[in-house]
């Protein structure tokens, strides 16, 4: 993609998913919210600085040391020339490398038996946590995080008995709809809810007026990637982690 192109995807990225605090910093947007998303809680490399990369690398580190949190780089097309092997060097380890994939937004139609909500409700966030299984203080980050978003969104639930077995999300924003947490209950995987809570969701925006929709899937989830490329879904670019020390287990 044309660098302009990747960072339009980068700033709906960060609109749809925002972080609770951030710091610009010589080109460089340091984000943390807590709780264990890379995404809000790690370092996103944007345009071109005038600080040596190890003076930023290290202030990065002190940073985040002060938060509590271990440094995370986020390392897109839009990184400085060079950050990755530094990263390297220090003994970043690789951490989760991920595909942007982009598709046209198909006029879908809402799926009867999928619950829309106009903000993340307590309905919603309850749903969400109990498929995802987050306690404690971990579940009020995910919470205040999805309360944070301040651009056009919407949050959908199926539910079975009484009984939530798929979430998810979406941003709209400049003609793009943005895809994110979605999540399927253990019990309830391959039967189709993810494609269906997928076309419910983009067939919303569509009806909002996207066009184009986005959306962020680890390289090695290969279910995820067989249902988005049977939506249309392409890659676009690329991007991978580094994390300081030994890799962690940490989500999207």
């Amino acid at each position: 993609m044309r660098r302009e192109d990747v960072v339009l995807l980068e700033e709906l990225n960060f609109n749809a998913w925002p972080a609770l605090r951030t710091v610009h910093y010589d080109g460089w947007l340091l984000r943390s919210s807590g709780g264990d998303s890379r995404r809000v809680n790690s370092v996103n490399p944007i345009t071109p600085g005038s600080i040596g990369l190890q003076e930023k690398i290290a202030t990065a580190e002190a940073i985040y040391a002060r938060w509590g949190r271990t440094a995370i780089f986020r390392l897109t097309p839009l990184a400085d020339d060079g950050l990755d092997e530094a990263l390297a060097a220090r003994g970043y380890a690789l951490n989760a490398p991920t595909f942007v994939q982009v598709a046209e937004a198909v006029a879908f139609a809402c799926s009867a038996g999928i619950e829309m909500f106009d903000l993340a409700s307590d309905r919603w966030i309850d749903a969400a946590l109990a498929i995802r299984g987050i306690s404690g203080q971990n579940a009020a980050v995910f919470a205040a995080q999805h309360r944070a978003i301040g651009i056009d969104s919407a949050w959908a639930l199926i539910a079975e008995n009484g009984v939530a077995v798929v979430v998810g999300a979406v941003a709209v924003s400049r003609g793009w709809a943005g895809l994110h947490g979605i999540i399927v209950s253990k019990s309830a995987r391959r039967r189709g809810l993810a494609r269906r809570m997928s076309e419910g969701l983009i067939g919303f925006a569509r009806a909002k007026g996207a066009r184009r929709a986005w959306l962020q899937v680890e390289q090695d989830n290969t279910a995820a990637i067989q249902l988005y490329a049977g939506l249309g879904f392409k890659t676009a670019y690329a991007y991978h982690h580094r994390i300081q020390g030994r890799a962690t287990e940490v989500r999207l």
